[in-house]
């Protein structure tokens, strides 16, 4: 008898466990959010082929020594290479450093510019910032010229001070002079306000 219950119960088992499987594997589906593929996909607003084109150097660091024997250090944040030529690279954050036979020395420091190393030219733009070991410390918004022969123009107005006093120039040049060394030469309408050393 309690075989004949078993036996039964089994069969019963069989077919009700099943459809009760079913059931509730409809019933999954049937109370599932409809998915929307396009609410899935976060889109990103970066050109991602533009970024894989585009070349950046980061940190580079140029140095060299010009043919009067003035040693320089040109380094920037980060360059990009020009497109048709690789050798011309615009420039964030650029600080050259000048140090010639003489121990006398310069750091200039400005905001962007642009570097062509296979000429040995420079550009430097942007509140541009210059100090020398020999006192001056000057402004002005653009430098531009070689580093071969180290003959470098400031087209603009220069602003700033020195060992004798307040200085301003419509330009200035910074160029080899005969002793091998580094010259500050100020052309244009130079103003010099003397200011008497303090004690």
């Amino acid at each position: 008898m309690v075989s004949l219950s078993y036996t039964r119960v089994v069969r019963v088992a069989r077919i009700v466990f099943p459809v009760a499987a079913l059931g509730l594997l409809s019933t999954v589906f049937l109370l599932a959010r409809q998915v929307d593929p396009n609410a899935a996909i976060h889109f990103t607003d970066v050109d991602v082929s533009e970024r894989a084109r585009a070349l950046q150097l980061t940190e580079p660091r140029i140095a060299g020594v010009s043919q009067d024997g003035t040693a320089y250090l040109l380094t920037v944040t980060d360059a990009r290479p020009d497109a048709a030529d690789a050798k011309r690279m615009t420039a964030a954050s650029m600080r050259l450093e000048l140090n010639d036979e003489g121990e006398g020395g310069a750091v200039v420091s400005a905001s962007y510019g642009m570097v062509d190393t296979g000429r040995r030219v420079i550009v430097l733009d942007g509140e541009v910032r210059i100090e020398t070991t020999t006192g001056y410390s000057l402004r002005t918004q653009r430098l531009e010229g070689g580093l071969t022969e180290m003959d470098i123009v400031a087209p603009g107005e220069v602003v700033g001070t020195g060992p004798m006093g307040r200085i301003r120039a419509d330009a200035m040049r910074i160029e080899s002079g005969a002793d091998g060394g580094q010259r500050l030469a100020f052309t244009g309408g130079v103003e010099l306000v003397y200011l008497p050393p303090s004690d």
